[in-house]
């Protein structure tokens, strides 16, 4: 094991030889993972996941109507069965009714919370207050607009298809991944790894903190293992969001160092 003589020294090897992709393979040894994506909108992370994992099994779960057309393109290029689109969300009340807000601006910004109208973190708002009344109102007629989708439990889709272990659960849900986390239930612990995306600033009217998946994530068995991605506010300095990888410490006896 080299000794290393600064962090300068441990962080410029982790660069030459780890990245998002080489970490999660490091992880993941296996060939055909089983992975859910949800919050899988057009399916660029199918796209991702494929190249890294060409046999890899990946259930979308994708709520919004807009997103249809391209994710169903993109289940069309691969085998039968090896990308399941879901059109529902994941969440942990199953209901047919559940509230959702869509935006005119993207469909990424999308989901189960609001758009602040009074975000002091929000750098397109601050233009618009910056520009005056009529744009602010043009602004807040682009968002928040509300309609129903279904919701469903993960451990209740991995008993009705019978699924016994997900090596990869990817969440991006623009606020909701602690509601994801907690509708997967005693079945999370059948998880190995989770990437999920964890929102710190007031762009939607609830924001995050570690606490609010570590409360359903460390019972389970999980650890923090890796922040792949830093979002960085230029307006202000602050973080505003986060990409992280927790690894359940099941599967980490089996990892070999590389």
């Amino acid at each position: 094991m080299t000794n290393y003589q600064s962090n300068e020294e441990r962080t410029a090897e982790y660069l030459k030889r780890f990245d998002r992709e080489k970490t999660l393979k490091y992880l993941i040894g296996e060939s055909r993972p089983v992975i859910f994506d949800v919050g899988a909108n057009v399916g660029s992370t199918v796209d991702e996941l494929k190249a890294w994992w060409p046999e890899a099994v990946i259930h979308c779960f994708e709520p919004q109507a807009e997103c249809w057309p391209d994710l169903e393109q993109r289940v069309a290029r691969f085998p039968v069965g090896e990308v399941i689109l879901n059109r529902f969300a994941a969440g942990n009340t199953s209901t047919d009714a559940a509230t959702f807000y869509s935006h005119d601006v993207t469909s990424g910004q999308s989901g189960f919370n609001k758009i602040n109208l009074n975000s002091r973190d929000s750098i397109q708002l601050q233009r618009m207050n910056a520009a005056g009344p009529q744009a602010v109102h043009e602004y807040e007629k682009d968002l928040n607009h509300e309609r129903t989708v279904k919701i469903v439990r993960l451990d209740d889709y991995m008993r009705a298809h019978a699924i016994e272990h997900v090596h990869l659960l990817k969440i991006d849900t623009q606020g909701h991944e602690p509601e994801v986390l907690d509708g997967s239930g005693a079945r999370l612990k059948d998880v190995d790894v989770v990437v999920t995306e964890l929102m710190f600033y007031d762009y939607y009217e609830r924001s995050l903190s570690f606490s609010d998946i570590e409360r359903m994530l460390h019972p389970a068995g999980f650890r923090l293992y890796d922040i792949s991605h830093i979002s960085k506010n230029p307006m202000n300095g602050r973080t505003d969001w986060v990409d992280v990888i927790y690894v359940n410490e099941r599967i980490r006896a089996s990892v070999t160092p590389s």
